[in-house]
């Protein structure tokens, strides 16, 4: 059994929180949010969003179309 180190539980919160954010934004506005408003969305910099982002769509929770501004799809239900 692998114990997850106070940064990897944070870690993954935070993922966690982009996705809800990502998720809830398609769900009220009919497009994605861009990176600076998930950011002010979560507490995060764009920096980090631009991480966690990139964490999902590996994953295989969302997908993008790599610089075209809103093009973020989500591929599953909530995490």
């Amino acid at each position: 059994m692998v114990m997850q180190t106070e940064r990897d539980q944070i870690r993954e919160q935070n993922v966690q929180q982009v996705f809800n954010y990502i998720y809830d934004y398609l769900e009220s506005e009919g497009i994605s949010p861009t990176f600076n408003e998930i950011g002010a969305g979560v507490s995060l910099s764009r920096a980090a969003v631009v991480r966690y982002v990139d964490i999902l769509e590996a994953r295989g929770y969302i997908s993008r179309v790599f610089n075209v501004p809103r093009s973020i799809r989500v591929k599953h239900e909530r995490l």
